[in-house]
C-alpha cells in the first residue's frame, strides 16, 4: 500500500504547485537568519531526483526494519561457528561465506525495493549513484558500505559468535539504575 501511494506521488499529474504563491516578508522577524531557503518550491527537482530520494528513504527503512535484522541475524547464526574468536587469520571459508553473504544482501535489498518501488531497477540505482558522490552521505550509505566490507563482516561474525558462547564483553557494570527521588 505505501509502494501505491509513493509511486502515484510520484507519477501523479494532479499535484498543484503553489511555490509561485507562497511570499516571504522582509519585515517579519524570523529569528536568525543563517541565509537558508526553506521553501524550495520543487525548483530544479527532476523525476530523478525524486526517484533517488525515494530510493533512499525506503532503503533506509528497510536496513532498520526488524525484517532485515532477522534476516541477517540467521545468517550470521548459521555461519559464525566457522569463525574463530581467538586467531586472527583469515581462513579460506571465510571469504566463501563474506561472498554469500553478500549476494543473499543484494538479493535481499534488491526484492525489497522492487516490492515497494515498482519503477525501482538496480543499474539505474547505481547510475544515480555514480553521478551523484557529494549526496553518499550519511547512516545509509555508511551501512551499505559496511555490508561490502570483509573486515566490517569479519567483525560482525566475531562479534556475533562472541554474544551466542556468551564471551563478548560484559558492559553490564557500566549501567547504574538509581531513583532520582532518592538524590534530594
Amino acid at each position: 500500500m505505501a509502494a501505491t501511494i509513493r509511486s502515484s506521488l510520484l507519477n501523479s499529474k494532479n499535484i498543484v504547485d503553489i511555490s509561485s504563491t507562497i511570499h516571504t516578508s522582509n519585515d517579519m522577524d524570523w529569528g536568525d537568519d543563517d541565509g537558508e531557503d526553506f521553501v524550495d518550491g520543487g525548483v530544479g527537482v527532476t523525476r530523478e531526483d525524486e526517484l533517488f530520494d525515494l530510493i533512499v528513504g525506503t532503503l533506509e527503512d528497510l536496513l532498520m526494519d526488524d525484517a532485515f535484522v532477522d534476516f541477517q541475524n540467521k545468517f550470521m547464526e548459521s555461519n559464525c561457528k566457522h569463525f574463530s574468536t581467538t586467531e586472527d587469520e583469515n581462513k579460506l571459508i571465510y571469504m566463501d561465506i563474506f561472498s554469500a553473504y553478500n549476494v543473499k544482501v543484494e538479493a535481499y535489498i534488491e526484492k525489497k525495493l522492487r516490492a515497494e518501488i515498482p519503477d525501482f531497477t538496480m543499474s539505474e540505482f547505481l547510475n544515480m549513484l555514480r553521478s551523484r558522490p557529494e549526496q553518499l552521505e550519511g547512516d545509509v550509505f555508511d551501512m551499505m558500505a559496511t555490508i561490502g566490507d570483509f573486515s566490517a563482516f569479519k567483525d560482525m561474525m566475531v562479534s556475533f559468535k562472541q554474544e551466542q558462547d556468551g564471551s563478548g564483553i560484559d558492559l553490564s557494570g557500566l549501567l547504574a539504575v538509581t531513583n532520582s527521588k532518592s538524590r534530594k
